[in-house]
């Protein structure tokens, strides 16, 4: 009975072992059944790619990323490079349809781009390599990435990286320069940033700097407030010399203009100076080097940016007008005459010109009047000779007053000094007008 007892147990063991071995054969079959649906549903997105490129069918790109997009969420196949290769060309195909299949995916740059990224890591077989991130911001990882190819690290398929770099990565860079500049376009500068900044990128992974859009991401930076980015390239354009479009002035103007905004004057004086150096003959440097110098009451050398300016630009009326008003401060009365009247030649209706010629005259009739009445009581002749010379200075301020009223009647300064010049010019009539319009 015991021994009977001994054999039952036995064979219950056998059977629980038997049962053991029958669920780890089931588990192993699914495992692997389900491996093996993630391995065709990679080689489904490539099908339905190619099939895509045959018939141009929107749907065949939808089914293939469908396929993909599981597949990169599997354990196994989210680390092969095929998987983000077939992806990337996925996403590609919508953008290269143009308009055609766009509503697939209003995200398709990006994520044709982080696919390609990926790939290109995940192509290498050493497991440290695959771990780069070649969107880093100091673009360490890049350096490392070009180091390993040019060691000839073994790789997955050298038809991938050769297709992405040489074919795929271009491609996206122009798209994200377009896109950058319809983001600039619509004043979103920080989104334009960030475009400009990816399509650099895959430019020099693709080999190519690309320095028109160097200077695209730093004028963005700029006008996002992003000061720190912005001088970081322009200082770099300048060091190799960047003139595309005749832009290298302005990096120099643009330098002097960040430093202004932090209130360096020094620093944003010495980047004009640097550009004048580089761009002698620039009509923007030499004016932005001339308020400097205004601003400093250097008149002599104002005096010689302006020759400059005017020689490049001989029709530009505010030039004259500029030189004027050096000219007086140097009392070179006759020059600065002849400077206002060729600014008002220029554009009749030139405010500034025709006041400032109005007021010399009108300040040469004052500084007359003023003479006078300092002379002795006993030089009644001197007295009467010095007010007819005032007289005739205010008569000659006159018609540029009163044009000056006319261009601007709102100017209440203007309106004054008409008054003052008729009283001095005995037309009381037309003072009492003035006052009584502006009073």
């Amino acid at each position: 009975m015991a021994r009977n007892l001994i054999l039952m147990i036995k064979n219950k063991n056998n059977k629980k072992e038997k049962m053991k071995k029958t669920i780890l054969t089931i588990t192993t079959v699914a495992i692997a059944s389900l491996s093996y649906a993630q391995k065709a549903k990679v080689v489904s997105a490539y099908n339905y790619n190619k099939a895509f490129e045959r018939s141009q069918k929107c749907s065949e790109l939808k089914e293939g990323l469908d396929a993909i997009n599981m597949a990169i969420d599997h354990e196994q196949t989210k680390e092969w490079a095929k998987t983000w290769y077939y992806r990337g060309n996925l996403y590609f195909n919508i953008l290269a349809s143009k308009d055609a299949c766009k509503d697939i995916d209003a995200e398709a740059l990006d994520k044709a781009t982080d696919s390609y990224m990926k790939a290109l890591v995940l192509n290498f077989e050493d497991p440290e390599l695959k771990k780069l991130d070649l969107e880093k911001e100091d673009g360490s990882d890049i350096m490392k990435f070009y180091g390993a190819l040019q060691n000839k690290s073994k790789v997955d398929d050298e038809m991938y990286t050769m297709d992405i770099m040489g074919r795929k990565l271009p491609g996206l860079a122009g798209e994200h320069g377009n896109a950058g500049i319809d983001k600039f376009q619509n004043k979103d500068y920080a989104g334009a940033k960030e475009s400009f900044g990816k399509s650099l990128m895959l430019n020099q992974l693709g080999g190519k700097l690309d320095t028109m859009m160097m200077y695209n991401t730093a004028l963005a930076a700029e006008y996002s407030d992003d000061t720190e980015t912005a001088k970081q390239i322009y200082d770099g354009l300048i060091m190799m010399k960047y003139n595309i479009d005749g832009n290298g002035p302005n990096l120099y103007r643009s330098q002097a203009n960040l430093y202004k905004k932090e209130g360096n004057e020094e620093k944003a004086a010495e980047y004009i100076k640097k550009g004048r150096a580089a761009y002698p003959s620039d009509y923007n440097l030499i004016v932005a080097e001339l308020d400097g110098y205004l601003k400093e009451q250097k008149y002599e050398e104002a005096l010689q940016n302006l020759n400059l300016a005017i020689e490049n630009n001989s029709s530009n009326e505010v030039l004259y007008f500029a030189r004027g008003t050096v000219y007086e401060a140097l009392k070179n009365e006759d020059n600065a005459v002849a400077d206002y009247k060729k600014a008002i030649e220029l554009k009749p209706n030139y405010f500034d010109a025709v006041f400032n010629l109005g007021a010399y005259y009108f300040n040469k009739g004052a500084d007359k009047v003023n003479e006078a009445n300092a002379l002795p009581y006993n030089e009644t002749k001197k007295f009467d000779a010095v007010k007819a010379e005032a007289k005739v200075a205010f008569e000659a301020s006159i018609p540029h007053i009163e044009k000056a009223n006319e261009i601007k009647p709102e100017d209440v300064d203007t309106a004054n000094m008409l008054i003052k010049v008729y009283t001095q010019t005995e037309q009381y009539d037309k003072a009492k007008a003035i006052k009584a319009k502006y009073q």
